[in-house]
């Protein structure tokens, strides 16, 4: 999709003029009401700019609201860094952002547009299909953060001018469906090379499944309803991803994943946000790494692993650190799960520096390094992160990997899972588990297969550590009803006592930050207080 989104930024303001009234003006160098939405040309152009409204690499940060991550400045980014500690507040400029209502004004305008112009029909339909996935997932998503919500559909008002009270979140999670399955009815398959990138019917199946899990998860671990067809209908459309026939595969190198060189040039990815060099760029590799390392040398350290996570992946024989005989705890990286060195920047490890040659990182104070914890640009805990570093990128504030939306290795996970709730015995679960697990040189997981609660344990840590940082972790243990369980205790890092094993799990350890998560409030978040008073029909969430 990188010829589309070169127009991307042009298009943008059109559409802000049009959802606010003032498309009768003509301003230099911009199309006007008078002469855009009339050719298949301009309803090309007009798509483009929807789709810039997809979740993007930002959601790399947002790792550090579930226990993966810590936020460095934990006050940043209008209030990021407080979801965690449980001290947000409706006031929150990072509350509002994610109350994206100027975002759904954009997918709908488009639409209405749409529906009025002479085009081939076929394509009109695709475009069609393709705007109403991106409305439905923002829509999906803000039900996820703010529960019950006000629901605007097919006309392109403002919240504010329709003064709209919130609809339940059963209703926007009908019109989420709706609108997915148009988009599945209206979507190809696969595209040819030069709009690689848009977004397939693949990909509105996978959104299908994630809705119809989230669904099915509130109704068992929320409401102790259980109902079976929920899980029914994410397995079968997870099911018919892989029945497809569009050559989706997992790539042999995890890694690989999540470098530029992959862009639009793998098996695995089915949707990414597109990232173009020189015209549409991130700046992952510089919150991702220490000061100090890569080939710049340039690092901020915004985003730290937490202990936990790194204590959590599995060794080769498919047990924890804590009863496996392979572990190590003067050597804790070998005989580990693959994903382990491939996501992080470990203590010990030898890691690329602005010299060109390759020394260890040791982040512990006691060392003086300038990847040193505490000092600007080191971090809080001592783990840092390899995916989406790119340490040899020397324009590390410019760079331009896609940022991945749907796996296919996640669609064999949701149909692990699905399956699991309501079909435990079926061998599909651990068929599906293992094509995941068998990359990471780990186990199969035969032996779980019928123990429904063990499975399921075993299915949520794989989905924690296949997708850390593509914020996938903070929906999960909202849905599956855990956050309490696991934000509600400190994030911790490196043992404190530089000569205790770095694999000591039972040593002193440097605590990054306290975090704390209420379960009578903060599975919600707060409306945003812009929004309460701009429009007096909205109501405030339960404790804020």
């Amino acid at each position: 999709m990188k010829r589309l989104l070169y127009i991307i930024i042009p298009v943008v303001g059109l559409f802000a003029a049009g959802c606010n009234k003032f498309l009768d003006r003509q301003p230099l160098a911009q199309a006007s009401e008078s002469t855009f939405w009339k050719t298949a040309a301009d309803a090309d152009k007009g798509l483009n700019a929807v789709y810039s409204t997809l979740p993007d690499s930002r959601d790399f940060w947002r790792d550090c609201h579930s226990d993966n991550s810590v936020m460095t400045n934990a006050w940043g980014e209008g209030g990021m860094g407080y979801i965690c500690q449980g001290t947000q507040s409706p006031t929150d400029g990072y509350i509002s952002e994610e109350w994206a209502y100027s975002k759904l004004r954009m997918a709908l305008y488009f639409l209405d547009k749409l529906k009025g112009m002479s085009i081939d029909e076929n394509l009109k339909k695709r475009y069609e299909g393709e705007a109403r996935f991106i409305l439905a997932i923002r829509y999906f998503r803000m039900v996820r953060l703010f529960g019950d919500i006000p629901l605007i559909k097919e006309a392109p008002v403002s919240l504010e001018d329709a003064a709209l009270p919130r609809s339940p979140a059963s209703e926007v999670l009908n019109y989420v469906i709706s609108n997915v399955e148009t988009a599945v009815a209206n979507l190809p398959v696969t595209y040819p090379n030069n709009d690689a990138g848009r977004i397939t019917k693949g990909a509105a199946l996978m959104l299908k499944a994630d809705v119809y899990l989230y669904m099915a998860s509130i109704k068992k671990f929320h409401q102790n309803q259980d109902d079976a067809s929920l899980w029914k209908q994410a397995a079968d459309a997870a099911q018919t991803v892989i029945d497809l026939g569009a050559g989706y595969d997992l790539e042999s190198d995890y890694s690989y994943l999540f470098k530029h060189e992959s862009n639009n040039n793998n098996k695995e990815v089915i949707l990414a946000y597109q990232y173009v060099k020189n015209e549409i760029t991130n700046m992952l590799p510089v919150l991702a790494s220490p000061t100090g390392t890569g080939i710049t040398g340039e690092g901020w350290a915004s985003f730290c692993p937490t202990r936990d996570l790194v204590d959590s992946y599995l060794c080769t024989d498919g047990k924890s650190i804590k009863t496996s005989s392979l572990y190590d705890k003067n050597n804790p990286w070998a005989n580990r799960d693959k994903r382990l060195q491939q996501t992080f920047l470990l203590p010990g490890v030898p890691c690329l520096r602005p010299d060109g040659t390759y020394q260890p990182y040791q982040p512990h104070p006691s060392y003086g390094n300038p990847e040193r914890m505490n000092n600007e640009g080191g971090g809080l805990t001592g783990y840092m992160y390899l995916k989406f570093a790119e340490p040899t990128n020397p324009d590390p504030e410019n760079a331009y990997m896609n940022f991945p939306l749907y796996r296919f290795a996640e669609t064999y996970l949701m149909l692990a899972e699905a399956l699991n709730e309501y079909e435990p015995g079926n061998g599909k679960i651990a068929w599906a588990m293992d094509k995941v697990r068998a990359r990471s040189g780990l186990p199969g997981v035969d032996d779980l297969q019928g123990n429904q609660s063990a499975m399921r344990d075993a299915i949520r840590e794989e989905r924690r550590h296949e997708f850390v940082a593509e914020h996938k972790r903070y929906f999960d243990i909202l849905r599956w009803k855990i956050a309490e369980n696991v934000l509600n205790k400190p994030a911790y890092g490196i043992n404190s006592n530089v000569n205790d094993p770095i694999g000591d799990w039972s040593k002193p350890q440097f605590m990054a930050q306290n975090r704390v998560f209420d379960p009578n409030k903060h599975y919600l978040w707060p409306v945003p207080q812009t929004a309460l008073d701009k429009n007096k029909n909205l109501t405030q969430n339960k404790g804020w």
